[in-house]
């Protein structure tokens, strides 16, 4: 009886946990391309709202690299507000609503990883797709 009740009280937050990660469905869903010295980086969410920030790999073996990009962002409904953050002050910032994307230009300077900054300000963005398009 001792041995069910510790398995009990440890699936339960197992699975409160499981639950709660399902019920967001907000992660992020990353793929990229790269070819020689340029690539591309897109970043796809099911559902945004509020604020929210991770860091975009845009090529691991690229430390401390000036990439110029083009950045588009589409969102199916809802609106969306992001920032791009690069090492030495770059940013590159973009925003779109549904039927109304958006595309930028700008220079991005990757950290020691390879990678810039996104944070993102939604407000009930669905099928949100942000690529960034780049060129060392």
């Amino acid at each position: 009886m001792a041995r069910s009740k510790k398995t009990y009280n440890l699936i339960i937050p197992i699975l409160i946990l499981a639950l709660t990660a399902l019920a967001c469905g907000t992660g992020y869903r990353t793929t990229q391309k790269i070819s020689g010295n340029s690539g591309e980086v897109r970043v796809r969410m099911n559902e945004a709202n509020g604020t929210d920030s991770t860091s975009v790999e845009i090529n691991e073996d690229w430390s401390r690299v000036r990439v110029t990009s083009t950045v588009t962002l589409s969102v199916e409904s809802g609106s969306c507000l992001i920032y791009l953050t690069g090492e030495d002050g770059t940013s590159i910032s973009l925003e779109a609503s549904a039927g109304s994307p958006g595309e930028v230009y700008g220079d991005l300077i990757t950290d020691v990883f390879g990678e810039v900054d996104l944070q993102t300000d939604c407000q009930n963005a669905q099928n949100l797709d942000l690529t960034i398009f780049f060129a060392r």
